[in-house]
C-alpha cells in the first residue's frame, strides 16, 4: 500500500472528506487530492497532524513516508 492509499483509507475510516481535512489542516483540498494520488507527499509536520486527526499512531503514516521517499530518490 502506497502512503497516498494509506491517507485516503484513514481518511474514510473517519467519514472526512478532502474538504474536511484541508479546513482542518488549513491547506487547499488540492494538496489533499495530491497526497492521496502520490503526486505530492506531506511534511512530516502534515503527517503528524494527519496522524492526529484520523487518530492513528504517526508511526503507521511515517513508515509509508520513508518508502515514498526513498522511492523518490532512486527515480
Amino acid at each position: 500500500m502506497s502512503l497516498g492509499e494509506q491517507l485516503k483509507n484513514s481518511r474514510l475510516k473517519k467519514n472526512l472528506s478532502q474538504t474536511d481535512v484541508s479546513n482542518h489542516l488549513n491547506i487547499s483540498r488540492q494538496s489533499i487530492s495530491k497526497w492521496e494520488t502520490n503526486r505530492t507527499y506531506p511534511s512530516l509536520e502534515n503527517l503528524l497532524r494527519l496522524s492526529m486527526l484520523y487518530d492513528i499512531s504517526p508511526n503507521d503514516l511515517i513508515q509509508y513516508y520513508e518508502v515514498a521517499q526513498s522511492k523518490n530518490k532512486e527515480a
